[in-house]
């Protein structure tokens, strides 16, 4: 798998990428050539993501969020300076099929 993030992925990492942070800057660059290379097999919107060896790194491991009103989030992983896992999590009996409204995030 090698594809382009959706709107609402690219929405979502934007979104977690907003605020500042130690590394952001540098994690902002990346994101411009984030795609998608692998998806999890238990059908919720978590993506693996590849990017631009070449980009600066960053120090930052992860940005995390809640989704406003539910016992869910998202969490952006960092692997060795690069944005490698887009994750959603939630506490729910139905899987999502895809990621929050970002409007919906609270750090």
């Amino acid at each position: 798998m090698n594809r382009a993030l959706t709107a609402r992925e690219r929405d979502t990492l934007n979104a977690l990428l907003a605020r500042d942070f130690p590394g952001a800057a540098e994690l902002r660059a990346q994101a411009a050539s984030a795609r998608v290379v692998g998806t999890c097999t238990c059908g919720c919107p978590t993506v693996d993501l590849a990017v631009d060896e070449s980009a600066p790194r960053s120090v930052a491991t992860r940005a995390e969020a809640e989704v406003a009103g539910q016992a869910a989030g998202v969490i952006l992983f960092v692997h060795e300076g690069l944005l490698s896992l887009l994750e959603y999590w939630e506490v729910a009996e139905q899987r999502a099929t895809q990621f929050p409204d970002p409007a919906l995030l609270r750090f």
